[in-house]
């Protein structure tokens, strides 16, 4: 059975601990459950009314999926139409992550003009695609070494998530470098209220950790790599109303890569084609390094 990524306790005010929603923990915990913890302890201190517009935040150390983390958050502001919060998420006595989060009030809005880029009209829908972790069994069971394959395990790490990729071959094996940009469409899979707007805000900023960081490696043809990982992800919400269980759309594209560091920007869009979501994320990875003679 497949739990629910919220699992938070509230210790006082201003402070909560969260747990994995892994069912066997055993390895880092998921960073975009983390950022999705820290968003929703920062909504449980929020004014009524006040909705996350935007997320900054900085991935510091690999949590243990298997620890409790700790939550503490700061009240920065409270003002009359925006209100910042800062948590930290802490485990075994140290900051593993960072984040702030600035509110909206949302009676404060008037102007109902609004813009937003071309929805990718062209990218086939989720119906007649399969998941990633469907293709990388396939893939395994066709002589595929399984290391060389790429993409997050999300089958342990965020088993309430489905992804899958509009071009599979691409997720799992890249492009050689030629090409740095990449679609998923993904789902949550745990109904949620539609009343439910605190969790249906930090469950997209759960997913919108997904896959950057692979997206991020579309520019090299290696076949392996010493690591990969987020290092810091911003996100801006456009949209305060949608359908978080059903297939959103995830445009990934690699705008720059030097000093081993990716920049990956993203763009999450409903199914009509109305943009959800902005992000950012910097990712660092580092390649094999060939074998001296």
């Amino acid at each position: 059975m497949v739990r629910e990524w919220r699992r938070l306790k509230k210790i006082d005010d201003l402070t909560y601990i969260g747990e994995c929603d892994s069912e066997h923990p055993a390895a880092r915990v998921f960073g975009g459950h983390v950022l999705a913890q820290a968003m929703s302890a920062a909504y449980y201190t929020a004014p009524e009314g006040f909705y996350v517009h935007a997320v900054h935040c900085y991935f510091i150390r690999g949590g243990e999926e298997s620890i409790p983390i700790t939550y503490n958050v700061k009240i920065i502001r409270d003002g009359r139409n925006f209100a910042i919060r800062y948590v930290e998420a802490v485990q075994h006595g140290k900051v593993i992550h960072l984040a702030e989060f600035s509110l909206q009030k949302l009676a404060s809005v008037k102007d109902t003009f609004s813009l937003t880029p071309e929805f990718p009209a062209h990218v086939p829908g989720p119906d007649g695609l399969i998941s990633n972790i469907t293709g990388r069994h396939q893939k395994v069971a066709e002589g595929f070494d399984a290391r060389e394959l790429r993409g997050q395990v999300t089958e342990r790490m965020a088993p309430s998530l489905e992804i899958r990729p509009a071009d599979l071959n691409m997720f799992l094996h890249g492009t050689g470098g030629v090409n740095q940009k990449q679609y998923l469409w993904i789902r949550y899979k745990i109904p949620v209220d539609k009343s439910d707007y605190m969790l249906r805000h930090a469950t997209i900023v759960y997913l919108s950790d997904l896959e950057l960081v692979t997206t991020g490696a579309l520019c090299f043809d290696d076949k392996m790599f010493k690591l990969q990982t987020s290092m810091d992800h911003s996100a801006w919400i456009h949209q305060y109303e949608f359908d978080i269980n059903d297939w959103i759309l995830y445009e990934q594209e690699c705008v720059a890569n030097s000093n081993h560091r990716s920049l990956i920007h993203g763009r999450l869009w409903s199914r009509d084609g109305k943009l959800i979501m902005s992000t950012s994320q910097e990712a660092l990875i580092y390649k094999v390094q060939p074998s001296k003679i």
